[in-house]
């Protein structure tokens, strides 16, 4: 039977963030967390920022692979790309997918391959609507729930933010506060999830942002 996208835990209205991978001009794969909606069982909406990769990549290939794992460390190395040796993620994580021209993450739990169907500009970001070619999904055991997920996606999510404001002098005391929140979500991981993959993604978060504070 097909797998649905409700099965995988989209809900129209609702926004979900999942790894989205494509292919760069110099055939490389590239691949970072993304948010997006159903619209419906066959449909998703990406609002994506102008300056990004995905969205050059998804304006010129129109496709892409969605890809869901709860891997925190694979979610943590797409967003920040300084956490990985030359800044570059692994070649070997990604496989060809079936039907379009986007590379797949080979150990992803489900993987969504998307065509765009339409564009539509909204300012500072592109509006992509995308329609399902193909589901693959694992069958898996529910999962037990443990508040470090959530906060160490939250936490990178605010360290991408951080990256991009840490320059801009008028931006000084939102990067304070974000910094903050991360510092916070990182003694609760602690005190929930010690020696983790969420704690280790702690270390490292901070550490970046210690060396991005110090360049002048």
């Amino acid at each position: 039977m097909e797998t649905k996208l409700s099965e995988l835990g989209f809900t129209v209205g609702v926004n979900g963030e999942a790894i989205v991978s494509t292919l760069n001009p110099d055939a490389s794969p590239n691949a970072a967390p993304m948010g997006l909606e159903m619209t419906d069982e066959h449909h998703l909406q990406l609002n994506i920022f102008n300056t990004s990769s995905t969205c050059r990549n998804l304006k010129k290939k129109k496709c892409a692979v969605v890809n869901l794992t709860g891997n925190i460390d694979v979610y943590y190395r797409t967003a920040i790309k300084e956490a990985n040796p030359q800044e570059k993620l692994p070649s070997d994580w990604f496989v060809k997918s079936e039907t379009v021209e986007a590379p797949k993450l080979s150990f992803s739990d489900a993987a969504i391959e998307i065509s765009v169907n339409s564009t539509h500009d909204i300012g500072e970001r592109t509006m992509f609507l995308c329609k399902v070619e193909k589901i693959t999904a694992k069958k898996q055991y529910p999962q037990v729930y443990c508040r470090a997920m959530p906060l160490t996606i939250e936490a990178i999510t605010h360290g991408t933010r951080v990256k991009a404001f840490i320059g801009n002098p008028e931006k000084q005391q939102m990067v304070a506060q974000l910094i903050e929140t991360i510092q916070n979500h990182a003694r609760i991981v602690e005190r929930v999830a010690p020696n983790s993959q969420y704690t280790a993604v702690f270390i490292d978060l901070l550490k970046l942002i210690a060396q991005w504070r110090s360049v002048p």
